[in-house]
């Protein structure tokens, strides 16, 4: 496999058109990378690359092996692929992407369950914005992604298995001045920075409005919505929170225990629509490993058990309002 390694410093350098930057990327040093293209280009007996002022310059042998490498690392990849399935859950591996909400909800304790039961399972778990999720699968960087489904409903390119809704609410810290009110409206709450990943959908839409009419401004009709706060990690959302006066989106669960006791304090929007809009995301057509599909079946029993406790504890303060329309939590 020492060819397919010389190509991919080749590709990266052709990538880059620069020696430093090449190496940089491969994780290797300058003089290797000068090496390896070196060692490449006489073992096919030709000049890959013309060394310029402006940089490595692909010659037309160079630009050959770039078209063809791609193709033959594809190649590579999928070879390893089949190995590993056949390899099963003892030796294989698993990478897993996520959106923040569903990161935190589920998908961290999915793949504990799984880590307990294959411990010789090789996993990445990443977590990231939506669109990268939905990208990192569509290229084949992650087996499986967890993210909302809002505006993938329709992409043939991708098999969309949608997980049960859970309900959101507004937390904020003790002594917050909306503790203070009897019964705060969604328009006042939202006052107030709201720390959380991007808003998606119906809910991205409300916000907008809500948030817009508040400030004398025109309601916006926008699939997405960048909150005051924009994090990609509830935990971060949380600390904020506890800490100023910013609200803090999360499910029942994840907020029972530190409204038990009361770091925080829910407020019940009263909003039905409030909810996530999670799916399982990987590419139509392709099968999937025995890791990936042990990992989603792990997933829908931890969402299940999530959508059983997805419970109304009696919240502190109740946010009522005319607002009823909201939607898919972003992440």
């Amino acid at each position: 496999m020492n060819e397919l390694r010389l190509i991919r410093l080749a590709i990266a350098l052709g990538r880059h058109g620069n020696f430093a930057r090449a190496a940089e990327e491969m994780n290797t040093s300058q003089p290797n990378l000068t090496r390896g293209i070196a060692a490449l280009e006489r073992s096919l007996g030709v000049p890959l690359f013309d060394r310029t002022r402006k940089g490595a310059i692909p010659t037309v042998f160079g630009r050959v092996l770039l078209e063809r490498g791609e193709s033959l690392l594809r190649d590579d990849a999928d070879l390893r692929r089949e190995i590993q399935l056949l390899a099963g859950l003892e030796a294989g591996s698993l990478a897993v992407g996520a959106g923040p909400f569903p990161g935190e909800i589920s998908v961290a304790k999915a793949v504990a369950r799984v880590v307990r039961a294959h411990p010789r399972l090789r996993i990445r778990f990443t977590v990231a914005d939506p669109d990268q999720v939905v990208q990192d699968v569509l290229a084949g960087r992650i087996d499986v992604g967890v993210a909302s489904i809002v505006g993938l409903e329709t992409d043939v390119r991708l098999s969309v298995e949608s997980l049960p809704p859970l309900r959101v609410y507004l937390a904020c810290r003790p002594g917050h001045p909306l503790t203070k009110e009897t019964r705060p409206t969604l328009a006042r709450a939202l006052e107030f920075p709201l720390a959380t990943a991007s808003l998606r959908g119906a809910q991205a839409k409300l916000v907008s409005s809500v948030s817009a009419a508040t400030s004398r401004g025109e309601p916006g009709g926008v699939a997405s919505s960048i909150p005051q706060i924009l994090v990609n990690s509830l935990a971060h959302a949380r600390l904020i929170a506890l800490d100023s006066d910013a609200l803090f989106p999360s499910t029942a669960a994840l907020l029972a225990e530190d409204v038990a006791a009361r770091r925080l304090v829910k407020l019940d929007c009263r909003v039905p629509e409030m909810r996530t809009t999670h799916a399982v995301l990987y590419l139509r057509g392709r099968t999937l490993a025995p890791g990936a599909k042990t990992f989603i079946e792990t997933l829908r029993a931890v969402e299940a058990e999530a959508k059983r406790s997805d419970v109304d504890p009696a919240p502190s303060r109740r946010v009522s309002g005319r607002h009823r329309h909201a939607g898919g939590t972003g992440g």
